[in-house]
């Protein structure tokens, strides 16, 4: 009996040791949460989902948003501007359009703080121009977990350079 019980610790204590080094589940369900996030950014500017670009973004004053455009002042400062930014642009759109991503890289500088780079594509079909407009651009996202979700609190975009 004594015997069993010997080798019946040592089997735990193996399992336990085996789980304690084995690579954690979270770190990657972490990533995968942040690419979701970045997936349902894209989405609310493809589908004009005012409500869905809210949830995602910290809606905070010390949220920040580095813009890329004539129409878009070079940092917007805080939640409530950003919102308004995409209220207009949603409200009084310059056309159709379209942004894609591409080859998106997670960084996790935390459990909780990650840095997502990518190039996108912005496309745009003004109603009264022939032409379309099409914008390649490169991005730095930077979302944190807050109160147990996922956030965008700074964003970069910046015109791919052509040379």
């Amino acid at each position: 009996m004594k015997k069993y019980t010997i080798y019946g610790l040592l089997i735990i204590v193996t399992l336990v040791f085996c789980l304690s080094v084995a690579p954690s589940a979270n770190a990657a369900s972490a990533e995968e949460e942040v690419l979701q996030l970045i997936s349902d950014y894209f989405k609310g500017w493809n589908t004009n989902d005012n409500e869905l670009m809210s949830s995602i973004h910290w809606n905070s004053p010390d949220m920040s948003f580095f813009g890329s455009g004539q129409d878009v002042a070079f940092l917007t400062k805080g939640w409530e501007p950003t919102a308004e930014l995409f209220k207009s642009l949603f409200e009084n759109p310059v056309g159709t359009y379209s942004f894609s991503y591409y080859d998106p890289q997670v960084l996790m500088l935390e459990d909780n703080v990650a840095v997502v780079t990518m190039y996108a594509i912005w496309t745009v079909n003004p109603p009264r121009v022939d032409e379309q407009q099409i914008s390649q651009l490169r991005g730095t996202l930077v979302v944190k977990k807050i109160k147990g979700k996922w956030q965008l609190v700074h964003l970069h975009w910046s015109i791919f350079p052509t040379e």
